[in-house]
């Protein structure tokens, strides 16, 4: 056993010495924009007038992640790269410790072979591959939003850290209103002042882009790549696809966006008021990818804790199967083994509109998996606040008047809040947990 127990040591170690070396050498490409980006903001160049040479990719990110990538484009490419591979290594571990630990699926990740397979799995999937393999910034993103979900961020009032993020990427900013439907309204405010305090530091550093971005850019989603290109997996993207021509500019598709937005919250903070906060975050951010103009596969990150409530103990029936169904698709990534790029998605018809669209239909299929586990199962009964859950209360019924569901709603914010600044010390595990 001893032996065994060494040998997937010396495998995790040599294969995470050999996947830094690998992220080192080559080129990561979205760094590369990051890069681009923060040497024009450092020149004082046109940030959305550069294009990368070899590929044409432009910088498409607010003006603030121009400042935070100045210092890597300072430094030589290999050494900006092995520092990133590093830092997103380090976040991926942390957040998935995070979810882990949110989840309670009594993985003990401690050993060395349940940390192997569970480094091997997480690394198999499609968004973790091509988020390392681009050098995304999602991973780090993730973990400041599950940080603040949690109150985790020491000192800094919680809500912070999701404004910083929404100022690098525009998508967190969907936690803004799920904080405030679930009572959190100080949360929310923070998350608010720092995005804008962010994008207020930007605008007197770049005062051009600021506004070229703020009045032009970020009501285009064409500026960041093709709508109708296989890798966006938003509810844009398959309607583009299935429409033939763009549509994100139409009425009845901004009111189906700001339908599922408005549903797809509702449903996060009853979640929550569930006492399954993990759930509710999930949701919420799932809902972000699909209303989302743009959602490229590296950005459905939020299907991995997807995952782990399929597999957890507050699991619907049938939950585990899902989970592995789930892994299945994102492992295998199927809407990469159609004709795509110039404009080829047009031409999918039949089985290849369901493989195409396979990440966007397989978060439609969870949401309503969702609604019936929250309007037919019975409440979880929380026996402590330990990671993201809250204390027993009394579980009122999903459907509730309006200002029911508010009070209601501002009552839960308020015990979480409590429950996770202040945790008691761990009793006898007597937590009721749903088959």
């Amino acid at each position: 056993m001893r032996a065994r127990l060494n040998m997937a040591t010396i495998l995790l170690g040599a294969g995470l010495l050999g996947l830094l070396a690998l992220l080192a050498r080559g080129t990561r490409i979205d760094l590369a924009v990051y890069r681009l980006g923060g040497g024009a903001f450092l020149h004082g160049l046109p940030l959305y007038d550069q294009i990368m040479p070899g590929t044409g990719l432009p910088f498409t990110y607010p003006p603030f992640a121009a400042l935070l990538f100045g210092p890597l484009a300072v430094l030589p490419k290999p050494v900006a790269q092995l520092i990133w591979a590093v830092t997103l290594l380090a976040c991926l571990a942390t957040l998935t410790r995070q979810v882990l630990a949110v989840a309670r699926t009594g993985l003990r990740t401690s050993r060395p072979l349940p940390l192997a397979v569970l480094a091997a799995g997480v690394l198999a999937t499609e968004p973790i591959r091509s988020n390392l393999a681009y050098g995304q910034i999602n991973i780090p993103l993730m973990l400041l939003i599950i940080i603040d979900l949690r109150r985790r961020s020491g000192p800094l009032p919680a809500g912070i850290l999701i404004g910083i993020a929404g100022a690098v990427k525009l998508t967190p900013l969907i936690f803004i209103p799920y904080l405030l439907c679930t009572g959190r309204r100080r949360d929310a405010g923070w998350a608010a002042l720092s995005f804008s305090a962010c994008s207020a530091l930007a605008a007197l550093a770049t005062p051009t882009d600021s506004a070229r971005f703020w009045t032009r850019l970020a009501l285009d989603p064409s500026h960041v790549g093709g709508v109708a290109y296989a890798g966006n997996q938003s509810l844009a993207g398959v309607a583009t696809r299935l429409a033939g021509h763009a549509i994100h500019d139409e009425t009845w598709f901004r009111l189906v966006t700001l339908s599922t937005a408005a549903a797809g919250i509702g449903l996060a903070a009853a979640a929550t008021r569930r006492h399954e906060p993990l759930l509710g975050w999930t949701v919420c951010g799932i809902t972000g990818l699909l209303v989302s103009p743009i959602s490229w596969t590296h950005h459905w990150l939020w299907a991995l804790p997807a995952l782990a409530w399929l597999a957890g103990p507050a699991r619907p029936r049938g939950g585990r199967l899902a989970a592995l169904g789930g892994f299945a698709l994102l492992v295998l990534a199927p809407m990469w083994w159609l004709p795509y790029e110039h404009n080829r998605e047009y031409s999918w018809h039949g089985w290849q509109l369901l493989i195409g669209n396979s990440y966007t239909i397989a978060a439609v299929l969870f949401l309503l998996t969702v609604l019936g586990h929250l309007l037919f199962s019975r409440p979880a009964v929380v026996s402590t606040a330990v990671d993201g859950t809250i204390p027993d209360q009394p579980a009122g019924p999903l459907m509730r008047p309006a200002a029911d569901q508010i009070v209601a709603g501002r009552a839960a914010g308020s015990a979480e809040r409590t429950a996770l600044a202040h945790p008691e010390p761990n009793p006898p595990s007597s937590t009721t947990t749903l088959s």
